[in-house]
């Protein structure tokens, strides 16, 4: 992370510790689980008394623009309510752009599910201020973040569905319906593998991914769609065969029906079906 970007965060939450009604505030993202690099961003999280929830919420943008040359955008994520409020911000600083993210939970509506991910597995080493005890309350009851956890059968049953349904979008060089089911495909096939190896009880499906095998990720890129169809096919017949070892692998020790008849009769069909691609 860069210095002019930490020095920024510094002066911005002088700030908010000046303001009545923020009660503290503490780190998210790369900095709260220790994989910041020089491509890191700021993700800041504050926690804002209830009474003084709307003010803080209308005037952070004007402070952030107080410690920064000026803000280029400030984008308000789609899940923003009266329980939480979270920005994400272009900011110049000396002729260059970085961005921040800023969330501000409402401490009336802390027990909200999506406030809840933002402060999963917070410490208090991870604080970096609070008023009183208002984020060790928090802490008390925050929630445990967990392993990956699916259905692998259902899984299996949704992956041949949909590469039964990709072959008519190959033939039709469909290439809007052929990438949606490709993405769907990389999806199950990626939950397959993080619900045998994930050890990281945090983040999302991208964050899990890249403690996975090197070889286990570079399988699941082969599921990009392009406008040459016929390299498409090949992929896919790599990545069918692919998942069809990794069911085999993570299905046999856990004794799941592996359902062969369905995969081998779907992949057949399939194969001939796609064959003049």
């Amino acid at each position: 992370m860069e210095n002019i970007l930490q020095n920024m965060n510094q002066r911005f939450i002088s700030i908010m510790r000046e303001q009545e009604g923020v009660l503290g505030a503490w780190n998210f993202g790369s900095a709260l689980h220790g994989t910041t690099d020089k491509f890191s961003d700021i993700d800041i999280v504050f926690l804002i008394d209830q009474q003084h929830f709307d003010r803080i919420d209308d005037s952070v943008t004007e402070w952030l623009e107080s410690v920064s040359d000026r803000v280029i955008v400030c984008w308000p994520e789609g899940f923003n309510s009266k329980a939480i409020k979270n920005y994400g911000y272009i900011v110049e600083l000396e002729g260059r752009l970085f961005q921040y993210d800023l969330f501000l939970i409402n401490q009336g509506h802390a027990d909200d599910f999506i406030c809840k991910i933002h402060y999963t597995d917070l410490k208090t080493t991870n604080i970096i201020f609070e008023i009183g005890d208002a984020v060790k309350q928090i802490i008390q009851h925050a929630p445990k973040g967990e392993c990956w956890n699916a259905d692998i059968e259902h899984l299996i049953h949704t992956y041949w569905f949909h590469i039964h349904m990709s072959a008519k979008y190959l033939l039709r060089e469909d290439f809007f319906k052929l990438n949606g089911v490709l993405r769907t495909l990389m999806d199950t096939h990626t939950s397959l593998l993080l619900a045998a190896y994930d050890k990281i009880p945090w983040g999302g499906s991208a964050n899990k991914l890249h403690f996975l095998d090197e070889e286990k990720k570079n399988h699941l890129k082969k599921y990009g769609c392009v406008d040459d169809f016929s390299l498409v096919r090949v992929n896919m017949l790599q990545s069918i065969g692919w998942f069809e070892a990794d069911v085999e692998d993570i299905g046999k020790p856990n004794e799941i029906n592996l359902n062969k008849g369905l995969a081998q009769t779907v992949k057949r069909n399939w194969v001939l079906q796609t064959e003049k691609v």
